[in-house]
């Protein structure tokens, strides 16, 4: 598949299309509807020109279609007269019903089509790796889903709003040719003028919306930046800092939108003008081939003041399909642009995926093998090389070494957000690969350096892996993890509602509601990624009491550089440089005087 940005217009339109043919029948209900609006609005002005020509005049000059309006009519002509207002009014309360059926439709085609392009593009950012995350602010993906994704229902809604106004045109013109030649050609000297600004602006507008778009997404990662940064500012006093750069992100994307807004207001008034200066012209020529049809020189089939009032009124509203067709490249681009950001999205390719051969297997204590295991990112920097390793079933085990060694790396390819470059991760010998990712991760229970807490209740925090868990499993899970001491005293305990990030928490106690979440998974192994390091010495204590107890309950794997934090591990795996350079018990390791033993001799000096 070809890129977003690689796909002609034309692609991008059909594409944006493929969202609402779900809703066949609302769409063919909508063409009636249509149908109903376009057929009323060229009978609106009819009953007028009948009155005038056919019922008013004391030389009734009317054609076929007054016919057929006066045979449904009374004889005498105030019932004429009333007839005629009737008739005047049923189209309008049908026109009136046949627009709001159409603007309830569109409404609907709107929401469920937008839903679904929400839909896509959610899970699509579900499933892409680390690398596209970490690449991209998180604003930009925000703006995406919640501004982009009206892009293809902006393209569909110009695509039909120009198709009726075509339809509208073709058949105005058939008629005002059938009434007089020379005053329909008079109303179309102004369409090369109507092609040139549409052709002027469009590029224009185009350009600017895309320019408009990014920088509107970059300040909504910088706002969504901004309030994450408030406590630092406030710590170091850098409010007006914070300010400045923010006054800055504002007024780019005021100016960008303000250089977008004058070439939309610009393209307006250009095309009023044309459309003006033409208007002009035909009221003047209609009315002259009205008084000398009438009253220089009268003809039998001449311009007569009804068809000249269906000419003004076909005019009048010539002039809107004319404006939707000469505007749907500058319409449509804005749309365009917003639908190419959220196909770019759609067509990124996933870093992990489940191959066709890919099984499912229950998830239960299984071997973990690392075979030698090497990576290295897209810049093609090493990260790992030829690391092997075996952890079994409820074995406690650790990957210990200096920032920068390769651990959390690891820890990406065990819960598979990348795939190694070379080697292969194995559960009881079955190669991570051939395995279905979903049920590959249900194995794993990961608790984050920084731990994520939900705005919700406790009890909905811990229970965010499993669905179905009841109290008592929660309970059970807040007691292993020893959150339950400080849970219970809470005037609403499991029920109590967490701030945003858990701020109504100390660090420790954030880190044992993670524990806790991922217990209550039932996950065959438990990984930790530094879950000491931001807590103070108690803290740490009851962190390493709380893991203790958990021995031999599940696989536990720490990935740490505190290696106070290691000492009951049945092995350690001590790495550097992306390699593995020691491994074994924590007091074989001390006596064997290698890195772990100067490391830790290093670390206890400094306390």
């Amino acid at each position: 598949m070809h890129s977003a940005q690689d796909m002609t217009d034309v692609a991008v339109y059909r594409r944006a299309l493929t969202y609402f043919l779900q809703d066949r029948v609302r769409i063919a209900a909508l063409v009636v509807m249509i149908a109903v609006s376009v057929s009323v609005g060229l009978l609106e002005a009819w009953p007028l020109a009948v009155l005038v020509d056919s019922v008013l005049s004391s030389e009734p000059k009317g054609n076929w279609i007054h016919s057929y309006f006066l045979a449904v009519l009374p004889k005498d002509k105030p019932g004429q007269i009333a007839g005629l207002v009737a008739i005047g009014l049923g189209l309008q309360l049908v026109g009136y019903a046949a627009w709001m059926g159409r603007m309830m439709i569109n409404y609907y085609l709107n929401y469920r089509g937008t839903t679904r392009v929400r839909f896509d593009l959610f899970t699509k950012l579900q499933n892409l790796g680390l690398t596209y995350h970490r690449s991209r602010p998180q604003g930009d993906s925000i703006y995406r889903l919640t501004t982009d994704a009206f892009g293809p229902w902006g393209i569909v809604d110009v695509v039909i709003g120009t198709s009726v106004a075509a339809v509208t045109l073709t058949v105005m013109t058939i008629i005002l040719f059938s009434r007089n030649v020379s005053l329909t050609l008079a109303a179309f000297t102004v369409a090369p003028l109507m092609i040139w600004s549409n052709w002027r602006f469009g590029v224009r507008i185009h350009k600017r919306a895309l320019d408009s778009k990014q920088i509107d997404a970059d300040l909504t990662a910088h706002i969504q930046q901004a309030m994450a940064r408030i406590p630092l500012a406030q710590a170091f006093r850098r409010e007006a800092f914070e300010f400045r750069r923010f006054s800055g992100a504002v007024g780019r994307s005021v100016e960008a939108l303000l250089s977008l807004n004058w070439q939309e207001q610009l393209y307006p008034l250009a095309r009023d003008g044309i459309l003006s200066v033409g208007g002009a012209i035909i009221l003047g020529y209609g009315g002259w081939l009205v008084y000398r049809d009438q009253f220089l020189v009268p003809v039998a089939d001449g311009m007569t003041v009804g068809t000249l009032l269906i000419f003004i009124d076909y005019l009048r509203k010539l002039w809107d399909p004319l404006k939707w067709l000469s505007e749907f490249f500058a319409k449509v681009r804005i749309f365009e642009a917003a639908s190419r950001r959220v196909f770019h999205v759609l067509d990124q390719p996933e870093a992990v995926v489940d191959t066709p051969a890919a099984r499912w297997i229950s998830s239960k204590p299984r071997t973990l093998t690392l075979d030698r295991v090497s990576f290295y990112y897209g810049s093609g920097k090493q990260i790992l090389t030829d690391v092997s390793a075996t952890i079994r079933p409820r074995e406690m085990v650790a990957f210990v070494g200096a920032s920068g060694a390769g651990k959390s790396t690891l820890l990406s390819l065990m819960l598979r957000f990348y795939d190694p470059t070379s080697g292969a991760l194995r559960l009881d010998g079955v190669d991570f690969r051939n395995l279905r990712l979903e049920a590959l991760r249900a194995h794993f229970a990961l608790v984050a350096q920084d731990s994520l807490v939900l705005p919700a209740t406790i009890a909905e925090n811990l229970a965010y892996g499993r669905q179905n868990a009841t109290r008592a499993d929660i309970e059970r899970a807040a007691e292993d993890a020893g959150a339950a001491e400080f849970i219970h005293p809470l005037p609403d305990g499991y029920e109590t509602v967490l701030a945003e990030g858990g701020a109504n928490l100390s660090g420790g106690q954030r880190q044992r509601i993670a524990i806790a979440r991922a217990l209550l998974s039932d996950a065959p192994f438990l990984v930790l990624d530094e879950p000491t390091s931001a807590l103070d010495p108690e803290q740490e204590r009851r962190l390493i009491e709380t893991l203790h107890r958990l021995k031999g309950s599940r696989t536990i794997i720490l990935v740490t550089h505190r290696l106070e934090s290691v000492v009951d591990c049945d092995c350690i795996f001590v790495m550097s440089k992306g390699q593995i350079v020691e491994r074994g018990a924590h007091d074989a390791l001390i006596s064997s005087g290698g890195a772990f033993s100067k490391a830790r001799r290093r670390a206890e000096a400094a306390e």
